[in-house]
């Protein structure tokens, strides 16, 4: 195959609907890296490493990759390359999507990492998004003036659904909006999801003819496929609004098929176990792309996000690419709710809503169990921290008349 046989072109010069796929090329070379571009290109439609027989001019046209662009970065081999991939190979099947961008064979690897996805042509038909919106979420825990405070059961698993239910029952009565299962608890034999819906349901409902106050429960409903989908129809059945799902190990298409079957009854939160895997900075899938606009397109309503420490400027930079994928335009397909969780006190949730607005969703997990007089204040103490925050009170000042937050602050602080 010769360097500019077939796999270069512009892309207006595309009629079909194509993906646009862009990567940072390491440890490559000028000598090499327009054959290496190409190669990948077209091993990655159809054909492979070597020249084969049987591509034939129609297959090239409707059915092969092609190099958009391909720049020097910084002269010390890396570079920024352009693919486009037909939409027809994949369809709307995020697995082969995924397979064709990132899956290559070892024995033609180029060293990079995805980093952008575009969609041209009209390939972006095959999504249809959300279906649940911000104003549906709040719609359903009424409230309106301030973000939504989701807390994660803490221990993680190991106990029975009744002792969950006094869990539950805590952390709701301190007044957190939502309530979801640890990323690690599924349906073991000691805690079927079935049954712990059924009881934390109740809780909530309890909650709520003492208090006025509604708290969603999202049993997490992960397991096999079949199992996934089973229990996404059971706690409907039960009377779940909600519900949690491990995407990443679960897979993407699998997430798709829950969300076009179950996303108008349940708000389907995507849950971020696993990426880790899938990032390293030479290789694999940025987390704008898996935490933004994969789960995105699929049709999760929410998507949870590892909060950075708020010193920490890489990770606060990876942050603001993922919220930025997860919200900008993007033709017909709504937006994904940003949650962040993962060391969120009620001290530096500040830090949060000054940065990410009042649309969004903080999960506090071992901040409130861990308060000194217990879940129920320790939620208490979270719920006036946010709301303070949201109306721009300093904690001290809404801690003057609330022991609960005074307690948070020193414990937090220190």
């Amino acid at each position: 195959m010769h360097i500019c046989n077939y796999p270069y072109g512009r892309i207006e010069d595309i009629n079909n609907a194509c993906v646009i796929a862009s990567y940072i090329v390491f440890n490559s070379g000028m000598d090499r890296i327009l054959r290496d571009a190409g190669n990948f290109a077209v091993g990655q439609t159809i054909g492979t490493w070597i020249s084969v027989p049987g591509i034939s001019e129609e297959m090239i046209q409707k059915y092969q990759g092609r190099v958009i662009s391909v720049v020097s970065l910084d002269g010390d081999g890396s570079f920024f390359i352009r693919v486009a991939f037909p939409q027809i190979n994949f369809a709307s099947s995020f697995t082969m999507m995924l397979t064709a961008l990132v899956g290559n064979d070892v024995s033609t690897a180029l060293q990079m990492k995805l980093i952008d996805i575009e969609f041209y042509n009209g390939a972006l038909n095959e999504y249809t998004g959300p279906k649940q919106k911000m104003k549906d979420l709040r719609q359903l825990v009424n409230v309106y003036d301030r973000p939504i405070v989701l807390n994660m059961i803490k221990p993680c698993a190991g106990f029975s659904p009744e002792e969950g239910a006094k869990l539950f029952l805590a952390s709701a009565s301190g007044g957190v909006d939502l309530i979801k299962d640890d990323e690690i608890l599924g349906s073991p034999s000691y805690n079927a999801v079935v049954k712990r819906t059924k009881l934390y349901l109740q809780m909530a409902e309890k909650v709520y003819e003492n208090t006025g106050k509604k708290v969603i429960y999202l049993p997490n409903i992960t397991g096999t496929p079949n199992q996934i989908n089973d229990n996404a129809k059971a706690v409907i059945e039960c009377g779940a609004k909600a519900c949690l799902i491990n995407f990443v190990f679960s897979g993407i298409d699998t997430l798709k098929e829950i969300c076009d079957k179950y996303g108008d009854k349940l708000f389907i939160m995507s849950h971020y176990a696993g990426a880790a895997v899938m990032n390293s900075p030479h290789s694999g899938i940025a987390n704008s792309i898996l935490l933004g606009l994969l789960p995105r397109l699929a049709g999760a309503s929410s998507q949870m996000t590892m909060a950075p420490k708020i010193s920490a400027y890489e990770n606060i930079y990876d942050l603001y690419q993922i919220v930025q994928s997860q919200n900008m335009p993007m033709q017909h397909i709504n937006p994904i709710i940003t949650t962040v969780g993962g060391g969120i006190t009620p001290i530096n949730q500040e830090w949060f809503q000054q940065k990410l607005g009042k649309d969004i969703i903080i999960g506090i997990g071992g901040a409130i169990q861990g308060h000194p007089a217990g879940t129920t204040v320790g939620a208490k103490a979270a719920m006036r921290a946010v709301s303070a925050s949201a109306n721009n009170i300093p904690l001290d000042e809404a801690a003057i008349d609330c022991p609960e937050l005074q307690s948070a602050i020193k414990l937090w602080r220190n």
